[in-house]
């Protein structure tokens, strides 16, 4: 593992630290870190880390890598699952399980950078091969079957994710001394590329009171790096900040302090910031989308994605009235306690007891 600290990244930290826990006399877990990454402190007691020469996302990484592991006797067990949290399988007799989180750059090769679309091109194949494919979403496992028929609908297993702590009994607000706005605000986490849709968002933005302040949290991603271009244009600048990547402890915090989150996405296959926010009690508007509307459930008000005049009128209902807000409040609180990353650990360990089952790959 070694990525941004982005979506796939928390996905793949969080199901390590829950499955560590179902360690046992029959599964023992290793988690594979690239070599320049030197944060391996999040790694839970008792869970083997194998430091990989190979880069990740080289594009002969799926070639170079078995020939790694088994130089360093890591495929000799008959019992190995290699699982790839980020779609691409290695080559290898041993079981491989992959994570697809979303597809949408297969009909939107525009949105990805060329590194991105040489390295997740490799997908057909990848479904062909891999033993099992966890799906983070029924809408995901619908996308794999429609593009990808080299994936067999038996094999495609449906995970969701969760956020990363319980459900809170009751909304808290606590101290904003780190956080990049000190006002009453609306959030939006991701990274900044086009799939996420602040061009929507910030058209939104220009429709609703000067009182309105928008924070966007997420390191700039691709093609989208004329925001503040587009900000200016629109009269909004002075009330977007954007905050760049922030720890986890300052993100926390603006999640409690958020009067709601806003999500605009084009697609989805997961859309994990809805759950963070739920998780704290705050209220959710999101683009009905991919998986969002499957996630959100009734928790959240949806728009069309390119609909920023209802966009608008949503994020104006729950900024201004606090019955309403209230009612989201507990519908967000509600909708974070039905998923959880023990229950995906233990569906996880299922679907590779499932992929050693399969024929020889």
């Amino acid at each position: 593992m070694y990525y941004r600290k982005a979506g796939i990244s928390h996905y793949a930290r969080r199901l390590v630290c829950a499955l560590a826990e179902l360690q046992g006399p029959d599964f023992a877990l290793r988690v594979l870190l690239d070599r320049r990454d030197r944060d391996a402190g999040w790694v839970p007691a008792g869970v083997g880390i194998v430091r990989a020469v190979t880069p990740a996302h080289h594009r002969y990484e799926h070639w170079v890598l078995p020939v790694e592991l088994a130089g360093r006797g890591l495929t000799r067990s008959p019992h190995l699952v290699l699982h790839s949290p980020d779609f691409i399988a290695c080559r290898g007799r041993f079981r491989k399980v992959i994570t697809i989180h979303d597809l949408y750059f297969m009909e939107h090769p525009e949105v990805m950078s060329a590194d991105g679309m040489r390295y997740y091109g490799r997908i057909r194949r990848s479904a062909a091969i891999a033993d099992r494919i966890i799906a983070v979403s029924h809408a995901t496992r619908q996308d794999i079957l429609r593009l990808l028929p080299e994936a067999a609908p038996e094999k495609v297993i449906v995970i969701h994710e969760a956020a990363d702590r319980e459900a809170d009994d009751e909304r808290q607000v606590v101290s904003a001394s780190r956080a990049p706005c000190h006002e009453p605000f609306i959030l939006f986490v991701g990274t900044l590329e086009p799939r996420k849709n602040l061009i929507t968002l910030l058209r939104a933005m220009a429709r609703l009171p000067g009182a309105v302040r928008l924070v966007i949290v997420g390191a700039v991603g691709w093609r989208d790096e004329a925001l503040g271009d587009l900000a200016r244009e629109l009269g909004v600048v002075e009330r977007v900040t954007f905050a760049g990547r922030l720890s986890d402890e300052a993100l926390d915090a603006l999640y409690r302090r958020a009067r709601l989150l806003v999500m605009p996405s084009l697609g989805e296959g997961f859309g994990l910031p809805v759950l963070e926010a739920m998780s704290r009690g705050t209220p959710v508007v999101c683009s009905s989308a991919g998986a969002l509307p499957e996630v959100a459930a009734d928790a959240a008000l949806l728009h069309e994605p390119m609909d920023d005049a209802t966009l608008a009128r949503h994020i104006y209902a729950l900024w201004t009235d606090d019955r309403l807000h209230a009612e989201y409040v507990r519908r967000s609180l509600a909708r974070a306690r039905q998923f959880s990353w023990a229950r995906a650990a233990r569906e996880t360990l299922a679907v590779y007891r499932a992929a050693l089952g399969s024929p020889a790959g």
